[in-house]
């Protein structure tokens, strides 16, 4: 039995897309109603094949009425009908820079970086160097850096590596590593 969406439904659907339309001045876009709707009403989830269509539709309506009769007509139209998706939803805080380390304490944290020093540093190992390396920053810590050049028969090191790595560290930190040496 195929699930058909009722008036209830296409009315939500057309208010949800009238909410986007008034909220990003005329350009509602559907992937972004599908989420929002998606998000309000679970039991609407299983039937996002289905719904598609008729979000497409809505859409498409919503921007045509706010072309049509302006942006104010489609707030006092909202208001009228749905006056609580008029209301500002709260934004997600965004974290800025690494978030904290639990348990950390200022002066204790000791961060240890070991790559194979079998060529110069790839971006995931840069990337792992440059993040120890803030963290033993902002909390007054030590950086180890210690080659992991215990299976040389896999991944032969290269000799001239080891001077490369260490260059690269200071390069990209800004500083040498607090300590190094050969891991055995």
């Amino acid at each position: 039995m195929t699930w058909n969406p009722d008036e209830e439904t296409l009315a939500f659907l057309r208010l949800v897309a009238l909410q986007n339309a008034v909220e990003y001045a005329g350009q509602a876009v559907a992937g972004s109603v599908v989420g929002r709707i998606m998000g309000m009403r679970a039991d609407l989830r299983p039937h996002g094949r289905v719904l598609a269509p008729a979000i497409a539709t809505a859409v498409a309506e919503a921007n045509a009425f706010v072309a049509e009769e302006g942006l104010e007509a489609a707030q006092e139209e909202l208001a009228s009908l749905a006056p609580e998706l008029l209301e500002s939803r709260p934004k997600a805080e965004r974290r800025v820079g690494l978030p904290d380390l639990e348990g950390a304490k200022e002066g204790e944290v000791v961060l240890r970086f070991a790559p194979n020093p079998n060529g110069p540093l790839s971006f995931g190992h840069a990337r792992g160097l440059v993040i120890n390396g803030a963290y033993a920053e902002r909390y007054k810590g030590i950086l180890i850096l210690g080659f992991d050049d215990t299976d040389t028969v896999v991944k032969p090191p290269m000799p001239e590596a080891y001077d490369t790595i260490q260059q690269e560290t200071e390069w990209l930190l800004g500083r040498p590593a607090d300590r190094g040496g050969i891991a055995r």
